[in-house]
């Protein structure tokens, strides 16, 4: 079957490889649908020859670092957001032609034939939007996780750091929780302008302007209730996130960090301010993505304007490439395995 392995930094090709053999209760499905997250970057970005000290330990569950030259990387890497159609089961609970989203192991998903425990697999609708909408289930299954790890939404004025596509995704779901308002800040205006589209009720280019004196007029001095930090990597704006935060407000850490430890954290500010920190990663829940897909086919949540660009498996280059660089205004790049 086919794969992709990154083999050098910045440079990825289609390979092939064997089918593992199946075990009891397991899943294979050809995958049709896949698209790039930003937790997929740092492994096509990064060059792992050159970080092989302690403060990128958080990628050696992916690398061997006693090797002498890390590349090529392992086949797989890095893709995790994947649907397709059942070709073979020995699980009672899907059968040859359902389907399904799979979550792959680590990140280990860019594999024409997805084979997977029956607890990463999740039924998903055929109908009424596209294959391509339902995939955008497993972004939005892991924010509603986050959700519901947080205080009640409804009502409260949430500031959202980052307006890449989880960010914009995460401007839907508050609106669809009642959010009173929704403000959306990043570097980038085009992404402000999707995140518009999305559900921010007003935006901020923070290259441009200050949004801490702009987040305190809009909340008549107090402060936002909630600030979810969704940037993450290189861009990590946890302080920032506890400076537009009121007192005995709420900061949710969802953006994935590459680091284990943030030199410039806030301690003092953090703790007088009172400030519950939540955590989110991953999700873990049928009841998560399989909540999502309904969202999405029953027109709650809109994710079409996130859809920017499509690439076949012989343009993966091009495709890692457009994300990674957040070319023509990419959003989520998906690549078509047809």
């Amino acid at each position: 079957m086919k794969a992709g392995q990154i083999v050098a930094q910045r440079k990825i090709e289609i390979v092939d490889v064997p089918l593992p053999e199946m075990q009891e209760d397991q899943v294979r499905f050809k995958v049709e649908h896949a698209c790039l997250c930003g937790s997929d970057s740092p492994m096509f970005n990064y060059d792992f020859n050159e970080r092989r000290v302690a403060k990128y330990l958080t990628n050696d569950i992916y690398i061997d670092y006693k090797k002498e030259s890390l590349y090529p990387l392992p086949p797989g890497l890095s893709l995790h957001e994947c649907v397709g159609t059942v070709t073979e089961s020995t699980s009672e609970k899907y059968k040859v032609g359902d389907f399904v989203l799979g979550v792959p192991i680590m990140q280990y998903g860019f594999f024409e034939y997805l084979t997977l425990p029956e607890d990463r697999i999740y039924p998903m609708p055929s109908g009424p939007v596209s294959k391509q909408e339902i995939l955008m289930s497993q972004p939005l299954g892991t924010i509603l996780f986050g959700f519901r790890k947080l205080p009640e939404i409804r009502g409260k004025n949430v500031a959202v750091i980052g307006q890449g596509p989880m960010g914009v995704l995460m401007n839907s779901a508050l609106k669809m929780e009642g959010a009173a308002q929704i403000i959306g800040i990043d570097k980038h205006d085009y992404r402000l302008r999707v995140g518009e589209q999305m559900g921010s009720t007003g935006d901020i280019n923070n290259s441009e302007r200050d949004p801490r004196s702009i987040v305190e007029t809009l909340t008549d001095g107090e402060g936002a209730d909630l600030v979810i930090e969704v940037a993450g990597h290189h861009e990590l704006s946890i302080e920032l996130a506890i400076d537009l935060v009121r007192h005995d407000g709420h900061v949710m850490q969802f953006g994935v960090t590459d680091i284990d430890h943030v030199d410039n954290f806030p301690l003092g500010k953090f703790f007088y301010k009172n400030v519950t920190l939540h955590n989110s990663v991953g999700a873990f829940y049928e009841k998560d993505f399989v909540a999502a897909s309904r969202l999405i086919a029953d027109g709650v949540v809109d994710v079409k304007p996130l859809l920017t660009h499509t690439f076949k498996l012989d343009q993966v280059q091009e495709a890692y490439e457009t994300f990674v660089d957040r070319a023509d205004g990419a959003m989520k790049v998906l690549l078509d395995f047809s």
